[in-house]
């Protein structure tokens, strides 16, 4: 009798409560504020409402840094920026295994099926498909170099390792709009797998250019024109907001595949961006109100450079709906995703699982501190301890540090470090501590 309960019991539980399908979608620039659910009043985006209401929205999550490439480095190796390979924008990327393991690698090992599609998450300025493919991807359909999403209208994308032309692509204007390609390809992978799979959906937008496609927004697309490296056009707020709005109904395409392949409740979805806003093409965050009651956008390591919209649905696991004040970054992926798998992370990450706060069961372990470090502009540095925030700009020129309380100066106006000169000092000690000297990002202001 006891044996037939325990099988009833173990039949009616949510199996992929324990071991679902992961999604994580990652934005490229979206500010804080972009998002209807983060207080944005002009840009429309209920589906993500939607998840987000149904889900988690994170209040206090980072991204890894504040420009791509290091930001997507600490996402996908579990260490921060005093420690990951890619530190900074440029001609770089992660060493092969063991080096620099990848959270793919670590699902692929456990059983899932897995894909990048999109911009890469495992370079910078380089034409490797291979490489993607090397670091745990069974499945790569996207650009390589981050200069190629800069581009709205691609003049190739990888398939595999294979260089697709696409015909009728002038980069400016053209047939195939990048982040169109990247969605019905996602949607194709979700109806192709069978068993558990791990989606790395990297949109290349709202980044410059910013060009919404054609009939996305009535006189948006068709005012545009060149000049320079990116496409510039005569309404710029506009073609950001069509951008936005056109990632919520690609979204809700993923979430009818999802639906029709009947595992929509035992997927978890996390969607993010890789840094804040932008100003560049044309935009200025100001347009929109893209960095919400944050200070800065991309390039700052202020609020509004770093802190950026995450949203978690998982109907399955999700206990508790709602928004989260857990502190908590790019980092924590990893370890989260492992949990989740039913496998352990590796030793010596930055990361700490938030599947406690996800599923409310277990005790949600928290950072002692946040680190992050940026090595363009004389270098600039952060620290996030409770509630206390110290930013270090001009490092390379003995700049002065500043501090705030951010429980009760989100927008980091009041610089209290006259006021509080031993947390001050005991904060940039733990910055001194905590960066470790990079062969290919050698710092003399940081590597002491």
């Amino acid at each position: 009798m006891l044996k037939k309960l325990l099988l009833l019991i173990t039949l009616t539980l949510p199996l992929a409560a324990a071991k679902p399908n992961i999604i994580f979608i990652i934005a490229d620039d979206l500010g804080y504020g972009d998002l209807g659910c983060y207080g944005q009043k002009k840009i429309k985006t209920p589906v993500l409402d939607k998840l987000a209401a149904d889900g988690i929205r994170f209040t206090q999550h980072y991204s890894g840094s504040t420009v791509c490439a290091p930001a997507r480095s600490t996402l996908m190796t579990g260490v921060d920026t005093g420690k990951t390979w890619l530190r900074g924008n440029g001609e770089f990327e992660l060493r092969p295994d063991p080096a620099d393991l990848t959270v793919a690698t670590l699902l692929k090992r456990a059983g899932y099926r897995t894909a990048m599609i999109g911009k890469s998450c495992v370079s910078g300025n380089t034409q490797n498909p291979k490489h993607v493919l090397e670091k745990g991807f069974d499945v790569f359909y996207g650009t390589t170099s981050h200069e190629d999403g800069h581009f709205r209208y691609p003049l190739f994308i990888y398939n595999q390792d294979k260089k697709v032309e696409l015909e009728g692509n002038q980069l400016h204007s053209g047939k195939s709009y990048d982040a169109e390609l990247y969605t019905v390809r996602a949607e194709k992978f979700i109806g192709e797998t069978d068993g558990h799979f791990f989606l790395l959906l990297s949109y290349p937008i709202p980044h410059a250019a910013v060009l919404g496609p054609e009939g996305s927004v009535a006189g948006g697309a068709g005012m545009k024109h060149t000049k320079g490296h990116y496409t510039e056009v005569k309404n710029p707020a506009t073609h950001y907001q069509a951008m936005v709005e056109t990632m919520d109904g690609y979204i809700a395409r993923l979430l009818t595949a999802l639906e029709k392949k009947g595992v929509a409740r035992d997927t978890l979805i996390i969607f993010t961006s890789d840094n804040g806003s932008h100003s560049e093409g044309g935009y200025n965050p100001k347009m929109l109100h893209s960095s919400g009651p944050l200070r800065g956008h991309k390039r700052d390591l202020y609020e509004g450079g770093i802190r950026v919209p995450t949203i978690a649905h998982w109907p399955a696991g999700i206990s508790k709906k709602g928004s989260s004040d857990h502190i908590c970054a790019f980092w924590d992926f990893m370890p989260t995703a492992c949990e989740v798998a039913g496998i352990d992370a590796p030793k010596g990450i930055n990361g700490i699982s938030y599947l406690p706060t996800l599923t409310g069961k277990g005790e949600q372990r928290k950072h002692d501190y946040l680190y992050w470090e940026f090595h363009e502009q004389n270098t600039r540095r952060a620290l996030r301890q409770g509630d206390w925030k110290l930013v270090h700009y001009d490092v390379a020129k003995n700049g002065k540090p500043e501090l705030y309380n951010l429980a009760n100066d989100l927008a980091e106006t009041r610089n209290l470090a006259d006021q509080e000169t031993e947390r001050v000092t005991a904060m940039v000690k733990l910055l001194d501590q905590h960066h470790q000297p990079s062969p290919i990002f050698p710092n003399p202001s940081l590597d002491k």
